[in-house]
């Protein structure tokens, strides 16, 4: 008997990529460590205690979106890395992780940081200086975190075209999910109030993980789909 297809290997491989990384993200979003309440020195106490679990969160979704890149250049080799809307949605979701790690990296190590250099002082001036630093880290952040998601949204948008004219079922449902949430999510990030922005990031995060396991269960019934046509010419093989 010959042996099983080595291409069906990726479509697997892929998806069981997919799906692990929508759970990293889901589950260090759930364990995101909370702000302090109270006065601006309890916040900075908070800050300061936080400081290990806050680069194990930040620090596990800067390697999960590394993972998410190495996915879709897999992903855009598969869908046709000749076409427009492909190499579009790979360099939109590149500039996107780019955004994000970099507020990442404010959030999850250097704010935790000036936490940690300024929490024991009295000094009004170092105090002021203090809340100067993390306000500036604090807008950084959101602006970042603002671009990043938009960036993509831009992409799930430009690979869910390409699912709605190429693919039929499971394939369409997909694209049309991805497709309607991107320009929703674009839309709320151009004309949701301030107040509103730190909602509408966690949203579109929530709305990347279930595009995460579509894309996985989408890969799971094309690698199933692909050993059902190799059957015929592995008996050929007997």
């Amino acid at each position: 008997m010959t042996a099983a297809d080595p291409t069906h290997r990726p479509h697997r491989g892929l998806a069981a990529a997919f799906a692990l990384c929508a759970v990293a993200t889901a589950t260090l979003l759930a364990n995101h460590p909370g702000g302090g309440g109270g006065s601006f020195a309890d916040s900075l106490k908070a800050e300061a205690r936080n400081q290990l679990s806050d680069a194990i969160v930040h620090g596990g979704f800067i390697v999960t979106l590394c993972v998410l890149i190495v996915c879709f250049v897999l992903w855009s080799r598969l869908l046709g890395s000749a076409r427009v809307a492909v190499v579009v949605g790979m360099v939109a979701f590149c500039v996107g992780c780019g955004g994000l790690i970099a507020s990442m990296i404010l959030d999850g190590f250097v704010s935790p940081a000036l936490a940690v250099r300024f929490v024991g002082t009295d000094s009004p001036g170092n105090l002021a200086m203090a809340r100067t630093l993390l306000v500036f880290c604090g807008t950084s952040i959101r602006f970042l975190m603002s671009l990043g998601i938009a960036f993509q949204s831009v992409a799930m948008l430009s690979w869910s075209s390409v699912l709605l004219t190429r693919s039929g079922g499971r394939g369409r449902a997909v694209g049309i999910f991805g497709s309607v949430c991107a320009v929703l999510l674009i839309v709320a990030l151009l004309a949701a109030p301030a107040k509103l922005t730190t909602h509408v990031l966690l949203a579109g995060i929530g709305v990347q993980v279930v595009w995460y396991l579509g894309l996985a269960g989408l890969l799971c019934a094309s690698h199933k789909r692909l050993q059902e046509e190799a059957l015929p010419r592995t008996a050929e093989g007997v």
